[in-house]
């Protein structure tokens, strides 16, 4: 019987007898695990904190080949990030991190890739204002990490460039009228290939152009900064994207769009 000791991050909980429950938690160094915490919803156990979904745990587990759960032998709180159980739009935003990782795969090799991601979209959202722009960054490298970023750089329909030298070396979308992000193909239609159908969204020029800086830096502090406008088609058009990718809708978005575009 394998023991690991590893950090893990807390994507799922279900309940399980009478005072336990079923973790579903990402690991730094071998992917996603379940396993049975005793006493997980027990204030007296002293493990109901460590239950807590996007709490940060070190755990030793053993595991038995073929088996669905791991045996949780010890846990130990690392940190809780308390600010997002007490905001609810950040809660939203967590909830949605962890619904995506919830829906795919992640080889041992790579978990620390998505654990360090998860972790830092947390701690960001747990020290800011807003988890909007933390949602996108955090898609752009999920994107990444799938091997599935969309090509910007010209029309998966007819390739035609999109961009045309504005000054010196900068570039700008070619044309002023809106653009398709097409899940299907992978990439941007240009305004002349623009389609009819569920796995399409619009982009207008200046989504795009903050689209392609940030997907090329990956950096929050690129050049270009998005208008709210430029945000709220993002969000849709990534969740085209995503819905495609996984072939199937995700829950918590619906109550993410419901909360972000309030105002």
């Amino acid at each position: 019987m394998k023991i690991i000791e590893t950090e893990g991050i807390v994507l799922k909980t279900m309940d399980f007898k009478e005072k336990d429950c079923i973790l579903t938690f990402l690991t730094r160094d071998v992917g996603k695990k379940s396993g049975v915490l005793h006493g997980g919803k027990s204030v007296r156990s002293g493990n109901a904190a460590k239950a807590e979904l996007f709490v940060i745990n070190h755990f030793e587990f053993s595991e038995k080949q073929d088996a669905d759960l791991v045996r949780i032998r010890k846990c130990e709180l690392l940190e809780s990030y308390p600010p997002i159980r007490r905001n609810y739009s950040k809660f939203l935003h967590a909830n949605y991190f962890t619904e995506l990782l919830l829906q795919c795969e992640i080889p041992a090799v790579e978990s620390q890739d998505y654990f360090d991601l998860l972790k830092q979209a947390i701690s960001q959202l747990s020290n800011s204002k807003t988890g909007i722009e933390i949602k996108f960054n955090f898609e752009l490298q999920l994107l990444k990490l799938f091997g599935i970023q969309p090509n910007l750089e010209s029309c998966v329909q007819c390739n035609s460039d999109l961009w045309q030298k504005k000054s010196g070396r900068s570039l700008a979308p070619k044309f002023s009228v809106p653009y398709q992000l097409d899940a299907g193909l992978g990439g941007i239609r240009c305004p002349n290939c623009c389609i009819r159908n569920s796995s399409s969204a619009y982009l207008h020029p200046g989504s795009l152009a903050f689209f392609r800086g940030r997907q090329t830096s990956l950096q929050s502090d690129s050049a270009i900064r998005p208008t709210q406008n430029n945000l709220k088609e993002l969000d849709q058009a990534l969740y085209v994207y995503f819905r495609h990718f996984f072939g199937r809708d995700l829950k918590s978005h619906s109550l993410l769009k419901e909360n972000s575009w309030k105002s």
